[in-house]
């Protein structure tokens, strides 16, 4: 028919089709975007935590006093956070170092044998 012009656009079956690639591609990217979320979380509730564990390992450098062995815990600070850190000071075959053990989890964690860090330090002592 001469004049008439014939109009394109998607059919229903090609919209049917797209919406079930997306209906299926959907979940799996919020999937993804949601473990990357929590991973990145994770690494930087790792790395506050190491944060404070240094920093307990540093004082401890810093005292004049030689460190008796046993254990001690409290509370620290670092980035907006509250952090529970408990540190064991122990002998060694050496008398002139001490083996420091600095644990470091959230305060708001209620489980105390899952630590976010845990470091091992030797100090030595103070001249």
């Amino acid at each position: 028919m001469p004049g008439r012009h014939r109009q394109r656009g998607f059919t229903l079956i090609e919209v049917l089709v797209a919406l079930a690639i997306l209906a299926f591609t959907m979940p799996a990217l919020f999937f993804a975007i949601s473990s990357y979320t929590d991973k990145a979380i994770h690494y930087q509730e790792k790395t506050y935590a190491q944060w404070v564990a240094l920093n307990k390992v540093a004082e401890m450098r810093l005292q004049t006093t030689w460190p008796s062995p046993g254990k001690s815990d409290g509370e620290s600070d670092m980035a907006g956070q509250t952090w529970h850190w408990e540190m064991e000071v122990k002998t060694t075959p050496d008398r002139d170092v001490r083996k420091l053990v600095v644990k470091v989890r959230p305060a708001s964690q209620q489980d105390s044998s899952n630590y976010a860090s845990e470091i091992t330090a030797f100090l030595g002592r103070p001249l």
